[in-house]
């Protein structure tokens, strides 16, 4: 006899226990046993609290509140839901019986469960379709003389679709071009200039690449516009649709997929003194906020990225409790971009100056993040990044 500790996805279980002889059927409810969910409820009614403890301790579950709500001194209080999805479906069914905001509580605990399960996404444009059952590798382009990292190196367009060309034949499925510096501090580019950088690249990448992937990285309708039309298939804005109002109505009517980020303030004062009480609460609330005025906008659900944006009004302490609760962006049912490659808060953990000796911080940083929903990666350095993924996803897969 052998007996050892296994730690699984709810997928690795099912297919386990499909080798060891049991039935599809089998497999399909046991699977749903083996993984424990915990949810973290703020503000619940102190009554609701106390029966949605003992609904899921009745359903196999457990919750934990504070001393105060089992003797209701408090009106409200955070309650720690536990339990495995068989035993939360129980429990969901119970709570729609129930008073006190329970009904509705059930329905979010519903959502965020399906939200969770869901493994892969596919972008759609111009007649092309990317899969994201794994993550992408989205390359960086920029055409720009100042950005922090490689600025002035493709600033031609030769040079530009040289590099592009590197990248795809390394593995990039994306190639992201920018024509604007949004590092901490940088100053906005006219919109002429903007156009004048990226236009031509795009279209030489588009006439030489006709399969790839091009995302314009601009939060500027009139450039967005002029790049699909030169063809760019993303949008991807640092904005979120937020600094130029008419962005959210061009990506609707042309049907394009785009990236919503989140940045406090903008690249020229971001940096100065950001502030949050709780960073993936605000960061919740604003792609909530953002996702619905999207949506209202015309723009479909499907075609929505959302970036937490690493970096863009962001502190130290802020960079790494979102790479490590990356998971809680899953909630939005939507695919999940990650783009920390050679930024200074790697210079903060290790004290590396140059960003292009940042690699190995850059590939840290993501592995948290593709291991928990994250569905694009946008990198300067994508052979490394190729090859990272390559023998990460080898290893899950074994």
């Amino acid at each position: 006899m052998f007996v050892t500790i296994r730690k699984f996805t709810k997928d690795e279980l099912k297919k386990f226990l499909l080798s060891t002889g049991n039935t599809p059927e089998g497999a399909e409810i046991l699977s749903k046993k083996g993984i424990l969910y915990t949810f973290v409820i703020e503000g619940i009614d102190t009554r609701a609290a106390n029966i949605l403890k003992q609904d899921a301790i009745a359903s196999g579950g457990d919750c934990a509140l504070p001393r105060e709500a089992s003797s209701f001194t408090c009106t409200t209080c955070t309650a720690v839901l536990i339990g495995t999805e068989r035993t939360i479906e129980k429990l969901i069914q119970r709570m729609k019986k129930q008073p006190f905001g329970l009904k509705k509580l059930a329905e979010e605990i519903k959502n965020l469960l399906k939200a969770a399960s869901i493994e892969s996404f596919t972008l759609k444009a111009n007649g092309k379709t990317l899969s994201l059952t794994k993550p992408a590798i989205m390359g960086i382009l920029n055409t720009t003389p100042d950005s922090f990292s490689d600025g002035g190196k493709w600033t031609t367009v030769d040079r530009a679709l040289k590099h592009a060309e590197e990248m795809i034949n390394e593995g990039a499925t994306i190639i992201d071009v920018g024509g604007e510096s949004t590092r901490p501090g940088a100053e906005p580019v006219p919109i002429e200039e903007e156009m004048r950088r990226v236009i031509p690249v795009i279209e030489a990448i588009r006439k030489e690449f006709p399969a790839v992937f091009i995302s314009i990285d601009t939060y500027k309708s009139k450039v967005a516009e002029e790049a699909l039309n030169a063809g760019a298939d993303i949008v991807n804005d640092i904005s979120g649709f937020h600094f130029d109002d008419k962005m959210a109505e061009l990506v609707a009517r042309r049907s394009v997929p785009a990236v919503l980020m989140h940045i406090k303030g903008t690249p020229k004062n971001m940096q100065k003194n950001p502030h949050y009480d709780d960073v993936i609460k605000e960061l919740c609330t604003y792609f909530e906020k953002t996702i619905k005025e999207a949506e209202k906008a015309g723009v479909k659900k499907e075609q929505i990225i959302i970036d937490p944006g690493i970096g863009f009004g962001k502190r130290l302490e802020d960079n790494l409790t979102i790479l490590k609760r990356i998971n809680e962006f899953t909630r939005f049912g939507v695919p999940i971009l990650l783009g920390t490659s050679r930024k200074s808060f790697i210079k903060m953990v290790n004290g590396e100056e140059n960003p292009e000796k940042r690699v190995a911080g850059s590939l840290a940083s993501i592995v948290r993040g593709v291991l928990n929903g994250v569905k694009i990666v946008r990198v300067h350095d994508v052979r490394e990044t190729r090859q990272f993924l390559d023998i990460l996803f080898a290893i899950e897969d074994a």
